[in-house]
């Protein structure tokens, strides 16, 4: 205590509390002074938020739901076809009414005079853009604050991909061009004083055609890959580094979509990759590889049997695994519903299917019958009070 009374407590003590706050008070307590503010913003404290969540996920994963649907014209239909607009809403648990149906809420956090692309969620933060190179846009949704990436100015179509280097903190967006891949790849890090994209070598030839699915696992961003003969690829994308590397996979392992639509996770740390048996006479049981050794690339397989037995129909896909419960997460591809979604939980200790309701409690846009949804599920989410 000093003389005039006033107690001063020691700065590590200080940052030990404001680490055990819930996130939200830390996000109005950087409202108090610039010395508050400086000592949230801190990297260890924001990171060891992040690190908390981490270490205790919900059980059910929040959801992202892209409503399209097709926006009337004032001219005459033989005149001007009609034009797509999408909304992306973020929807997280918000009661528990039974064990088959959830009450979800539903925010809205993004509208698009388009289709939307590239959906990517990194360690708190969302990444996505519209159709026609729209410029890529990062939506923090505890913050609720957004950011829009500055134009590249690249040719033809873009690829975003959004990843994060886990030993320098720093996130970064890759942006690849379908055309002259070796001249054309840009780097943007959040953050950096600069705000400007910079050109990165791109050493995975002219042969090249980069496919929308990724996933970003301890600061290496996994991609699929479609070459000129038409055979598929997979590559991945060293974000501290910055460097990219073909991956080696078995033989059996299709990455085709023509053999099925499989799907790139995040499975315990590791990556994962589901495969459902499109083609074959067993269309209820479904392969995993798991790389086991990322630097070896060494691979495992697992068999799920029967697991896509009992589902409605087939035209599902898979969302990702949750975390730790080892969940595989069900959706259906491209949705059609007035009043609830359902989503599917495959635990593969068990060998057990649980179906889930989701509805959601606010009305800020209601679907119709004609209007697709597309669910995307986030099965490791986190709160971040970074700053955009």
């Amino acid at each position: 205590m000093s003389s005039s009374g006033v107690i001063t407590i020691p700065l590590d003590i200080v940052v030990e509390i404001l680490e055990r706050l819930p996130t939200k008070s830390l996000a109005r307590f950087r409202c108090v002074s610039y010395q508050w503010e400086s000592l949230i913003n801190n990297y260890i404290v924001i990171d060891s938020i992040v690190t908390r969540r981490l270490n205790q996920p919900p059980r059910d994963p929040h959801f992202f739901l892209e409503k399209c649907f097709n926006q009337p014209q004032r001219d005459p239909p033989w005149r001007s076809s009609p034009k797509p607009f999408s909304i992306l809403s973020y929807t997280y648990l918000y009661h528990q009414v039974t064990d088959e149906e959830q009450l979800y809420h539903e925010e809205i956090i993004g509208k698009c005079q388009d289709y939307l692309k590239d959906f990517q969620y990194v360690r708190g933060l969302i990444g996505f853009a519209c159709s026609h190179n729209g410029p890529f846009r990062i939506y923090n949704p505890t913050t609720r604050q957004s950011l829009f990436l500055p134009v590249t100015r690249l040719p033809g179509t873009l690829l975003y991909l959004f990843g994060y280097d886990p030993f320098r903190n720093q996130y970064k967006v890759l942006c690849l061009t379908l055309h002259r891949q070796e001249e054309s790849c840009k780097l943007f890090i959040l953050g950096d004083v600069s705000n400007e994209w910079w050109d990165i070598p791109c050493s995975v030839g002219r042969d090249h055609f980069p496919l929308e699915e990724a996933v970003c696992i301890n600061g290496t961003i996994y991609y699929k890959a479609r070459k000129a003969n038409w055979s598929h690829v997979l590559l991945s994308f060293d974000v501290r580094h910055e460097m990219f590397n073909h991956i080696q996979t078995p033989e059996n392992l299709w990455l085709s979509p023509l053999y099925g639509d499989s799907t790139l996770v995040n499975y315990n740390g590791k990556l994962g990759c589901i495969c459902p048996n499109k083609f074959s006479l067993n269309t209820v049981d479904v392969d995993m590889w798991v790389m086991q050794d990322a630097e070896k690339q060494e691979w495992s397989k697992v068999t799920f049997l029967d697991m896509l037995h009992g589902l409605p129909n087939l035209n599902i896909k898979f969302a990702g695994v949750t975390n730790p419960g080892g969940e595989i997460v069900i959706v259906h591809n491209g949705y059609l519903s007035e009043f609830a979604l359902e989503v599917y939980y495959y635990d593969p200790k068990q060998n057990g299917l649980r179906r889930a309701e989701i509805q959601t409690t606010t009305s800020l846009y209601r679907v119709r019958p004609s209007d697709k949804v597309t669910i995307s599920a986030v099965t490791d989410h986190v709160e971040n009070i970074m700053r955009l």
